[in-house]
Formats: C-alpha cells, structure tokens, sequence
C-alpha cells in the first residue's frame, strides 16, 4: 500500500553533493557552471553565503557544493556547505563535510573547530574536546574555540574537568576579560560548586554586558536568592530585591506570565518571598505550578502524538484507511505542532487516491519542517502524481540536496525522465540510485530496461 515510501532512510550522507543536471530550478543554475572556469568559485560563493544568511539553505549548499566541485580544496566552501547540512539537521553529512576537510587541510583549525562543535551539540564530550584541542594546537589565539572547550570540559562534569574547564576560561579572559560567554561558564561552575561569592560578580558582569541574556539573568537570579547562610535579614532582603530586578524583565518580555518559563517563574516567586512582596510571590507561584502543568502537559501529549503516528502507520499497513485516518487525527489533536502526523496524513490521502488532501497535508508538514527529505520526497510524489513533472523534480531535486543518499528520490527522477524519453537524464539517474543501494533490484531493473537488459554502466 506504501510501496516506495517505506525505503530505509539510515544511509549516511556523503561528502559532496553528486549532482544529476536534470534541468529543475536548482540544479539547472549549478549544473551550467560545471564547466566554469575556477574564477567563478567566488561568485558562487558569495551565492552560497547570501542564499543561506536568506535562511534558503537547499541554494546554499547546491552552491557550495558547485563551488567545491571547481576548487575541490576550498576550505571555506567545505566550512559553508557543513553549516548549511546543520541547518537543515543533517549532521552526519556536516560531520563526513568537515573530516574531509580537515584530511585536506590539516594546517588548518577552522575544519577541527566547527568538529568541535558539532561533537558539543552530538553532546560527544571526549571527540569535542579533541577536536577542540587540536584546533588551539594550530590557532592558540582563536576564543571561540577556547571558549567551546571550556564548555566541553565543563559538560563532561567531573572534578578534574571543571578545573580544566576554568584553566581554558582563565586564558579567554587573559584576552577577552569582557568575554560574555566565559564569565558565563565560570560562574555557572561557581555556582554548581555553591561557590557563590565567586560566581556572583560573573553573572553581575554578563548581565551588565548582555542585558537581553535571559540565561544570564536566570543565573544571576538564582545566585541572588541563595543567600549565604549566616546572611542578615536585611542583606538577604537586599539581595533578594536584586534577584527580583534581574527576573521581572524575564516575564515582561514573555509578555505575560502564563508564557514565562516556569523556571524563571518560580525563582520570581522566590526573591518576591524572600524581599516581602508575599502577594507577589503568591502569584508567581500560581503561574508556576501553571506552566509546570503546562509544560507536562505538552510533553505528553507530543510523546502520545508520535506512538499514535507509529499506531496510524500500522493499520495503513492492513489497510485500515478508517482506522488509521481516525489515529492521525487524534495525533494532531494531542500535538499540531508535529510534522510527522501531517506526512503520514499525506501518505494516507495519497494511497487512497486522494490527491488533493495529500498535498494539503504534505504542505502542512513541511510548514513545521520544510528541510525534512522524507517530506521532500512525499511532496515529489504527490506532484508527479499530478502530473506536475518539472515541479516534482524540483522536489526530487531538493531531497538530494538535503540529503545526497536519498536513492528513492533519484530513482523517481529517472522514472520522470524516462517517461519523457530523456534517457540519457534517465540513465544517470537509475546510475545514481544504484550507487547508492546496488541491492534494490526495482534500482537495477529500471537501469537494466535504459540498458538494453544488461544493467551495464556507460
């Protein structure tokens, strides 16, 4: 019943981008610089960096893909092209990105730094640090990366991390003593410590250095209304007053209490308490327990969404359209904020023939997640069903860009093409899905018919 759309989806993406001109709005502009003269590289370039500073990620990295392709050892072409795959989540093509440019380029530190940090946000501590280190071996002076180690280190949590962690900060600020981010860090090292006479003049400083830091005033916040022990009434008083300066603007800018983060909430209803604005602690504590009700609230219902997702997926499978329709729209009811809901609403319509209601749906769910590849690839197949051939590869096209392992995708452009009599745009197609899954026999079969039934390669 789902045939086609139920190919795994686990491959790893590949380096560059291995572009099929087959004549769709993005690659027709990268495809007709394939034979540019390398001069063009920085016209593409500054292509590239202005399509992803627009937020238009898929040009990005056809751009800097292309670019890659005419000056294969560009180091900042292979920088951007890992910073668009980030964009669009997919982390393991920015991850094979930047290890190969750092195999090309190991005299440089821009490659291990972005590693670095993308081992921060794959919250693989030991690799960041590593990697992180190595970056300072090559550019001692480079903060940023100094800074994100520290951080590594302080994540990993133990007693001798933290101390490494400080070490870095303490060179950050040897350079940089208003260095908002490594004030951060050490203060909220201090304050996991219950060091809070060191900590407090660090998160006073990042406050006074980023007045819009809600991470900051949180901190400062906390720290505020912790107050030593052995404290006078009216030094508690005092500092607690502080705490409330720090944390109101947090709530305003929410606009209103209910919207706050129940956090900050209750550290308000806190420093209220204890500076002797008990009405005002009564009612941030109200909101507390509001947000925290909502907050529980709202991460049930996106797990129940999703399991009611899995559940519509297997009655499709039996081919309960009732049934399975009814599922969705309970998963939508518990959280329309999921996209995978509205993809498999699409792949539901789709089936059943409903070609209108399929692209309503797929519509809504690249709404919420316009750079998924499964969504790409569903929108494709719902316009070639209409018959809408350049726009489906169009979407075909931008599947591939996002995630260059997408054999399904190119498999549908061969089928376009060969429909049309293009067989050439066809044959590299089916080549290219078959490189990618060489045991798919519907792969080697459609090469095989564009062969003469030898399924040879040209």
């Amino acid at each position: 019943m789902f045939a086609g759309f139920e190919k795994s989806r686990t491959f790893l993406a590949t380096l560059l981008i291995v572009m099929v001109c087959l004549g769709v709005a993005a690659a027709s502009r990268v495809c007709s610089a394939q034979s540019a003269a390398p001069g063009q590289a920085s016209t593409l370039m500054e292509q590239a960096r202005a399509a992803a500073v627009a937020g238009r990620f898929v040009d990005a990295i056809a751009d800097y893909g292309e670019t890659l392709r005419i000056a294969p050892r560009n180091v900042d072409a292979a920088i951007g092209l890992a910073q668009a795959y980030r964009a669009v989540h997919n982390l393991d093509a920015a991850k094979l990105t930047l290890e190969q440019a750092r195999r090309e380029h190991p005299k440089s530190a821009a490659p291990l730094a972005m590693l670095g940090d993308l081992d921060l946000e794959l919250q693989t501590y030991d690799a960041a640090i590593a990697h992180l280190t190595a970056a300072l071996a090559l550019a001692p002076a480079n903060l940023d990366a100094r800074n994100r180690l520290a951080v590594a280190y302080k994540a990993k949590g133990g007693a001798a991390d933290k101390a490494d962690a400080l070490e870095q900060i303490a060179k950050v600020l040897g350079r940089d003593p208003q260095n908002a981010l490594a004030l951060y860090t050490r203060a909220e090292i201090y304050a996991d410590e219950n060091r809070d006479g060191l900590a407090l003049p660090d998160a006073e400083k990042v406050v006074e250095l980023q007045p819009e830091n809600s991470r900051g005033r949180e901190l400062l916040g906390k720290i505020l209304v912790r107050a030593p022990a052995r404290a006078a009434p009216e030094e508690i008083a005092r500092r607690c007053g502080r705490a409330v300066l720090a944390l109101e603007p947090l709530v305003n800018a929410a606009g209103t209490s209910a919207s706050a983060d129940s956090e900050t909430l209750f550290l308000l209803s806190r420093a209220y308490r204890c500076a002797g604005q008990d009405e005002r602690a009564a009612a941030a504590l109200e909101e507390f327990e509001k947000a925290s009700q909502n907050d529980r609230t709202t991460k049930e219902n996106q797990t129940q969404a999703k399991h009611l997702v899995q559940q519509a997926d297997e009655l499709a499978m039996k081919n309960d359209f009732a049934g399975s329709l009814a599922v969705l729209q309970q998963s939508i009811a518990m959280d329309a904020t999921y996209p995978g809901a509205y993809s498999q609403l699409a792949k539901l319509y789709y089936s059943a023939g409903d070609i209108a209601k399929a692209s309503e749906a797929i519509g809504q769910a690249l709404a919420r997640a316009p750079y998924h590849p499964e969504y790409l690839y569903v929108q494709g197949r719902i316009l070639e069903r209409q018959g809408k051939l350049d726009d489906a590869l169009g979407a075909f096209q931008r599947t591939v860009l996002v995630n260059p392992k997408e054999s399904d995708a190119y498999f549908e452009m061969g089928a376009i093409y060969q429909q049309r009599g293009q067989r050439g745009e066809a044959r590299a197609a089916y080549l290219k899905a078959v490189e990618i899954s060489p045991e798919d026999p519907d792969y080697k079969r459609a090469l095989a018919g564009l062969s003469g039934g030898t399924g040879a390669t040209p």
